[in-house]
């Protein structure tokens, strides 16, 4: 993402193309990131920083983004693995659908 920032920050006629660039980048990156501890979550404690960054993220930049952010991270908890993974992976969709993907 970094590495996009500068490229579209160099471009003297950039507008609004090239945000809109930059902020399907970051958003991409930070579903990505969710999708990630989506599929680990079976496995791993998948609470981190990183996560909870990625889920503000998105939670600022869709439409009911703050109560997906809260059904993931409870989902993510739940006690029974199958049950978790299929709660994280159902949130996971309907993130991505209000994010267009």
């Amino acid at each position: 993402m970094v590495d996009l920032k500068t490229q579209l920050k160099n471009v003297a006629f950039g507008g609004s193309w090239s945000e809109e660039i930059l902020r399907v980048s970051e958003l991409e990156a930070a579903l990505s990131m969710i999708e990630n501890a989506a599929d680990t979550c079976i496995e791993l404690d998948v609470r981190t920083d990183a996560l909870n960054e990625a889920l503000s993220f998105v939670a600022s930049k869709i439409e009911k983004g703050p109560q997906l952010k809260a059904q993931f991270l409870k989902a993510v908890v739940i006690e029974d693995q199958d049950a978790r993974s299929c709660a994280a992976q159902h949130v996971l969709r309907q993130m991505q659908s209000w994010a267009g993907r």
